[in-house]
């Protein structure tokens, strides 16, 4: 067997020249490696905003939904507030139909938290962080609130009924809630508003046609008035705040949400199987 050895380096000029071909090749290993790294990134940075937009756009169209019920909620709060003040001077609540409330739909953050826990977040701007972050801590308002919200407008919806006796518990009781739920009324739409026009700066997102058509435009040019409980809108539509008092009910206990009984007939025959496939 031949053993080839390697050749003596018999100058400095051709140590050098072999340190730099070495060098050279180390150097072009590592820009592979980075422009390998960067194509990797941008892709997955890509993605991650194609996701958030579809987040943003609905949680934006949620904004929109309390924005376009402020008034609504603000006059049937008003509207309660004057039944509620001649019940004291009378000691009956009269006859009240059904309430409703403004629109819950249901905020989410999932996406821009899994964003967040990832390393994808480093590869984003921090001007981008800082604006995406800024949105989304109204998100979080928006969810905090809509807890003692479901809790002022179930109290509220107790007036609702064919008339009784009101002594002055009571009474304290619906006027503590007509008062908070007008506050958190008020937050909530303030949230709304900086989510919109943070949404509405350039730089953020641009939706899709298919997530304005899907998300923004059903809720920014539906009726406020017109419509009917379905599956896909049974927690609170926009109608429910709108709309006049509604029916008086039989009975009291009422409680909120009213368009989950009206579409579980729907629901159950719909109700899948769950057949492996």
């Amino acid at each position: 067997m031949e053993i080839h050895k390697p050749k003596p380096i018999h100058s400095w000029r051709e140590l050098l020249t072999e340190i730099g071909v070495v060098v050279i090749g180390v150097c072009i290993a590592l820009a592979a490696e980075q422009v390998v790294e960067f194509f990797h990134w941008r892709g997955e940075v890509a993605q991650a905003r194609t996701f958030l937009t579809a987040e943003i756009a609905r949680d934006t169209a949620n904004a929109i939904a309390r924005l376009r019920t402020q008034d609504c909620t603000e006059r049937r709060l008003d509207e309660l507030s004057v039944i509620l003040d001649a019940a004291s001077q009378s000691g009956r609540l009269p006859p009240v139909g059904a309430i409703g409330q403004p629109p819950r739909r249901g905020w989410s953050i999932g996406t821009w938290e899994s964003v967040m826990a990832s390393q994808v977040n480093t590869h984003f701007s921090g001007q981008e962080l800082v604006r995406l972050a800024y949105f989304y801590n109204f998100v979080r308002s928006g969810m905090a609130l809509s807890d003692q919200e479901i809790q002022a407008w179930s109290d509220i919806n107790s007036m609702a009924g064919p008339g009784r006796r009101l002594d002055p518990a009571g009474e304290e009781r619906l006027r503590a809630a007509l008062s908070t739920a007008r506050s958190l009324s008020r937050a909530q739409a303030f949230g709304a508003i900086r989510m919109v026009q943070e949404v509405a700066a350039p730089g953020l997102v641009s939706f899709s046609k298919q997530e304005r058509d899907y998300f923004i435009a059903p809720i920014r040019n539906g009726s406020l008035t017109e419509g009917q409980y379905e599956v896909n809108n049974a927690i609170t539509p926009m109608f429910d705040i709108c709309r006049p008092l509604g029916a008086v009910p039989a009975h009291y206990g009422q409680g909120i949400l009213p368009g989950v009984p009206a579409v579980m007939p729907q629901v159950l025959k719909a109700l899948p199987k769950f057949d492996s496939h």
